[in-house]
């Protein structure tokens, strides 16, 4: 499990940096969703970190995490506000590019 360095976790988490240790240590954290690259070119995809107990999901899988979010409505507003940032940017929804770049780790809205 590879989990970026500049990560967007939402305000509405109480406990970012507990949430975010917990989940590296494959301890349980209820309710959280993952937002992490998916194989497809420049598409994100939604996961419950539940799932991320189960061995299957985590041996040998190499898509990054990039953002965490405190439910499934929350991930979706990440994922628009992402969109949004990548089009003002590039002019085109280049998600991984806007991810990949400077800007990402600068931005201060968390839903």
């Amino acid at each position: 499990m590879i989990i970026q360095k500049k990560l967007f976790v939402s305000d509405r988490i109480k406990h970012k940096t507990i949430t975010v240790a917990k989940f590296r240590v494959n301890r349980f954290v209820p309710g959280i969703f993952v937002i992490r690259l998916a194989y497809d070119p420049d598409q994100l995809e939604i996961v419950r970190a539940d799932y991320f107990k189960q061995k299957a999901f985590r041996k040998g899988d190499d898509k990054p995490v990039v953002a965490f979010a405190a439910n499934y409505d929350d991930a979706v507003d990440i994922v628009l506000h992402l969109t949004q940032k990548a089009v003002e940017k590039y002019g085109y929804p280049a998600l991984k590019e806007y991810i990949a770049s400077d800007d990402y780790g600068s931005d201060t809205r968390n839903s």
